[in-house]
Order: C-alpha cells, then structure tokens, then sequence
C-alpha cells in the first residue's frame, strides 16, 4: 500500500527563506535587553520580553492584507494550468502551503512554502518576500513622510522667524543710526 501510495503521489516541492523582524524600539537598558533575549526569564519575572509585540507582528505577517496578492498570484498560475481553483480558500492554502514560525528568543521568522508544482515555489516566494518588503517599506516610508513634514513645517517656521528678525534688526539699526546722527549734528 505504501509503495502504491509513493508512486501514484505528487512529489512536494519547498522552499524557505528567513525574515529578520526589525524592532520598532531598542532596549532602553541592559536589562531589558536581557529579557528580551531569554523570554523564559522575562516570564519568571512577569514580564513579554518583547515576544508578544514579534508574536503579533508574525500574525499581521500571515494575514491577508500582507499575502493575499501571493494567495491570487498562485491561484491564477494553477488556473492558467488548468487546475479547478474555484473553492480555494485563503486560510486553507495558509494552512497547506506555508509554515510561518518565528524562531524561539529570536526575532528571526522562518518561511517554508511547499507546492506540487516545482516551477511555482521560487516565484511564490520571491511574491511573498515581495509582499513582506512593501509591508515593512509601509512603515519605512510613512516614517520618512512625517519626517520631511516636520522639516517642512520648521523651514517655514524659521524662514518666517528670520524674516522678522532681520526687520527687527533693520529697526533697531535705523534708530541707532538716527540717534548717532543726532548727536553728530
């Protein structure tokens, strides 16, 4: 039954590639460092040790408004192979095709995409690292945004603030100017 079973199965084919999740704040302190290098001490103590704030990133990772652009990359590929993809759901293909873990104490996230057709699994996952770039890139560039407003704002600000310090200074000039004249005469 096995050797039957091996022959007539589809092989499965994988790929993997590891995401370093950067971390929005930096230990303040050593020993924070310290928790959130040994969660199991940060949890002796009561404290997350930062594991919490990676575990949701992970889960926002995994969820659809990150990898549904990969879920209709790889159904329109099986479609387009002449594969039914009419009752494909996202949750199962999560569930089936890829294993997203992050790695204990670490912020280091594990990515294993595994599919029956070998011409899929580098470009689903160069879609996936894609998906991943433009996520954390959101951020990124919302950051650089808000920052070349702030600067914006206090160029206008200084540039206002220099324009009325140079009329002061006019002012002052021509009353000191005035009153050395008076004198002079």
């Amino acid at each position: 039954l096995s050797a039957a079973y091996a022959f007539l199965s589809k092989p499965v084919w994988e790929g993997e590639f590891q995401i370093v999740l950067a971390s929005k704040e930096s230990p303040s302190g050593g020993a924070q460092a310290l928790l959130q290098a040994n969660p199991g001490l940060a949890a002796l103590v009561g404290g997350k040790g930062g594991e919490n704030k990676l575990e949701t990133e992970v889960k926002v990772l995994e969820s659809p408004s990150v990898l549904k652009p990969v879920f209709d990359f790889v159904k329109t590929h099986k479609a387009t192979a002449g594969e039914d993809v009419d009752r494909w759901r996202y949750s199962d293909w999560i569930k089936d095709n890829l294993t997203i873990k992050l790695e204990k104490g670490t912020s280091v996230l594990n990515l294993t995409y595994q599919d029956s057709d070998r011409d899929l699994v580098l470009p689903a996952l160069q879609s996936i690292s894609q998906a991943y770039q433009a996520y954390s890139g959101r951020d990124r560039e919302r950051g650089i945004a808000q920052a070349i407003r702030y600067l914006d704002q206090q160029i206008s600000r200084y540039r206002l603030e220099s324009v009325t310090s140079l009329r002061r200074a006019q002012a002052v000039s021509y009353t000191h100017l005035r009153a050395h004249e008076t004198e002079a005469d």
